[in-house]
């Protein structure tokens, strides 16, 4: 699923390619699914002939701001994404689905079109969203909702160690829960915590307060980090779990290159990497049993 730091490229993308110009063509997908509360002619009605005038994003939640006050809202989902007509995307992985070389897009739900330029979200599993709301995006009801941002508004040490220690939950349970930290996925949270040396299921309410400020600064670091490269993941440091997180499921164990295993762990509903060796559980939390069964040996 793309991440804050994936959602924010695609922003910047949009927002370079976008502002200033006005929609020509508008074809949308009838499809009520992604489309929220809205229909294949309304929405293409409410966009044609305006000019985007901004941009804008928190969390997984990015959005254009248009002329007249409209504002276009999207997510991701699982596999959104966004395209320019002739322009070759980078990926932080590749994703399973290809949508072809043809234009539009295959999986296209909506193309805009500014004069000669083309753009188009698309979305093979349909998990994706895309509503417009008149007025500030960030006053809607889907952004409204989120907790802090990573990037955009970190808490200071003392507001993020008293809300995570209120909470009787795993901290990567908590770190996935967008009400809490916006933008925060699975890849994220489970690179916060190997830096920071925490077991996924570490609950909350038993973290020291010398244990809060390593994840929130990791966190803002994580997060900076890939935004800073565009989220570019051949870029990421080569320390990060990121590049070696991906084994599972295949023939072979997955390993840091100085051999320290990685193993997979669910909590919260979500498949946790963590490499024991550094990231143990501390005999007074709560723990989750290991999924061994799905490793590979060579």
């Amino acid at each position: 699923m793309p991440e804050l730091p994936e959602v924010e490229r695609a922003r910047k993308l949009l927002h370079e390619r976008c502002v200033g110009r006005k929609i020509t063509r508008v074809c949308a997908a009838d499809d009520s699914i992604v489309f929220v509360g809205v229909g294949k002619a309304d929405i293409e009605a409410q966009l044609l002939g305006r000019k985007v005038v901004g941009s804008g994003r928190r969390g997984k939640q990015f959005w254009l701001l248009l002329s007249g006050g409209l504002s276009l809202l999207m997510h991701f989902g699982m596999t959104g994404e966004v395209h320019i007509q002739g322009e070759t995307l980078s990926h932080y992985r590749k994703i399973e689905v290809d949508v072809g070389e043809t234009w539009p897009p295959q999986y296209t739900k909506l193309e805009l079109e500014f004069n000669h330029m083309r753009v188009a979200y698309t979305d093979p599993r349909r998990l994706g969203r895309i509503r417009t709301f008149l007025g500030d995006a960030s006053e809607s009801p889907m952004v409204a909702k989120l907790g802090f941002d990573p990037v955009l508004d970190p808490p200071s040490p003392e507001d993020f160690a008293r809300a995570v220690m209120r909470r009787k939950t795993p901290i990567k349970a908590l770190l996935l829960n967008q009400e809490f930290s916006a933008g925060v996925g699975n890849w994220i949270a489970d690179e916060v915590l190997f830096q920071s040396q925490i077991h996924p299921a570490h609950f909350a309410n038993a973290l020291s307060r010398e244990q809060t400020d390593l994840i929130l600064d990791q966190l803002k670091r994580v997060c900076v980090t890939a935004v800073e490269v565009n989220a570019e993941s051949k870029l990421f440091p080569k320390t990060w779990l990121f590049h070696y997180r991906w084994a599972k499921g295949r023939s072979h164990t997955a390993q840091l290159p100085d051999g320290r295993n990685i193993e997979f762990v669910t909590v919260g509903g979500r498949t946790s990497a963590f490499v024991p060796d550094v990231q143990m559980l501390a005999p007074k939390t709560e723990d989750v049993p290991v999924d061994r069964s799905k490793r590979r040996r060579k």
